[in-house]
């Protein structure tokens, strides 16, 4: 019983001094905490400050930073303006430069003009020398023939005069007529159902003074005075004393200017042309180039 209550009274003084010891351990830890605590609400207050102080600043730094911004983009166009600056300037002392190159070129362009242009007038000055001396003598020379010109008028006045004292101007006509009938073979032919093309030409005189670019037309008539072939159409022309309805088969535009020369009609009849005799007239609109009479025989057995 003695042994049990001593080993009790152990055991209570073995939990006693556990329990004081862990006393004196949790209020040493406790003292710690505290302090440990204290040292941190300490570093929160500090800390709390520098993040205030760091807000402030970041602000600071956001509002620098917003400052920088419009400068840094303030001068991003200054620049670009300056590069721009600086491009048109290169442009214009590229051209400067070309106009200076091609100045140059022009400059000796024009020195060798004028080298050649000085050596021309020195050849231009010596042939108008002989060119005035040309003149004088053209001069002379011009004065004679408008001196025998000056007679030559006179005496075709006079020849004028004295031809119309002979002949009257409306009988003059064309003249040199030529009439050539040819085959399909382009041989000339005498027999009417033979004819395939027919040339009619003649002369226009000088002396019908006809002018400028007129219409002349060539009609064909039979012994009867029948239009033969068929017709191109009918044509009133006004000739000195009477308007005449012809029948044209061919025309052809001349100019008059050109007096003397010689025209030309050329035309295929459509049917055959029968044996007989053919008159072609000749007129203009109003006037009368004169007529030619032919004839056109019947085909035999041989010949």
């Amino acid at each position: 019983m003695a042994q049990r209550n001593n080993i009790l009274t152990g055991v209570l003084v073995a939990l006693t001094a556990l329990f004081v010891a862990f006393g004196l351990y949790y209020w040493q830890r406790t003292q710690t905490l505290i302090k440990e605590n204290d040292l941190n609400e300490q570093r929160a207050d500090s800390l709390l400050s520098a993040k205030f102080r760091l807000e402030g600043d970041v602000r600071n730094l956001d509002r620098q930073l917003e400052t920088a911004t419009d400068e840094n983009s303030w001068l991003t166009k200054r620049i670009t303006a300056a590069h721009e600056q600086v491009a048109a300037h290169d442009r214009q002392l590229n051209g400067l430069r070309q106009r200076a190159s091609s100045t140059g070129n022009t400059i000796r362009q024009l020195n060798q003009t004028v080298s050649t242009l000085t050596t021309r007038r020195d050849s231009l000055e010596n042939q108008m020398e002989a060119v005035r001396d040309k003149i004088n003598w053209l001069t002379d020379s011009n004065s004679l023939l408008l001196s025998q010109n000056k007679q030559l008028q006179q005496q075709v006045s006079t020849l004028n005069a004295s031809l119309l004292t002979k002949v009257s101007e409306s009988a003059v006509t064309g003249d040199s007529f030529l009439v050539v009938a040819t085959k399909a073979n382009r041989k000339e032919t005498a027999k009417a159902k033979k004819v395939n093309t027919l040339t009619i030409s003649l002369g226009v005189p000088a002396e019908l003074r006809l002018e400028g670019a007129q219409d002349v037309y060539l009609s064909l008539t039979d012994s009867q005075q029948n239009a033969v072939p068929e017709p191109m159409r009918a044509l009133t022309v006004s000739l000195a004393d009477v308007n005449e309805v012809i029948p044209v088969h061919a025309v052809q535009n001349v100019n008059f200017s050109r007096n003397p020369q010689r025209i030309s009609f050329s035309l295929s009849p459509a049917k055959t042309l029968k044996p007989g005799s053919y008159r072609a007239a000749v007129f203009t609109k109003n006037a009368y180039l004169g007529a030619v009479t032919f004839q056109f025989r019947d085909s035999f057995l041989f010949f």
